[in-house]
């Protein structure tokens, strides 16, 4: 009986180490730091976005379309203010994607007032390069 549930269980790791499927699920978290490179990814892992932004000056972090379908947001963004007590202290923003299926894309996100005219240029922006495979 030992042997036989040994066989099954040396079966199925040789079958999952066919297939990405089986592979663990990971977080991928970036910061700032990574505006600008290339990540990879596996279908069904997570990339969490942080990005530092002041929501009392009105401006605001927002993904820009085009993601290609191989990247799905997960909730809405979220927005932590700072721990420290000062009026005013500015916090993080976190955005959470699923990666869906293989393909490339890129993130590009912009940090602007909404009120302000069109023709007013994002005083940041966040790029990301993102290979699913």
């Amino acid at each position: 009986m030992t042997r036989s549930i040994m066989r099954l269980f040396i079966a199925g790791a040789v079958l999952c180490a066919g297939f990405s499927a089986c592979s663990p699920i990971r977080t991928v978290r970036v910061d700032a730091g990574a505006n600008g490179s290339r990540i990879s990814l596996h279908p069904g892992d997570r990339l969490v976005i942080t990005l530092e932004g002041n929501i009392t000056t009105g401006y605001q972090w927002v993904i820009l379309p085009n993601m290609d379908g191989v990247l799905e947001l997960q909730g809405e963004p979220e927005y932590a203010a700072s721990t420290k007590n000062l009026m005013g202290a500015g916090g993080v923003y976190h955005f959470t994607f699923k990666a869906i299926k293989a393909g490339t894309t890129q993130l590009n996100l912009k940090y602007y007032r909404s009120f302000e005219p069109a023709d007013v240029p994002p005083i940041e922006t966040f790029t990301l390069d993102v290979d699913i495979q």
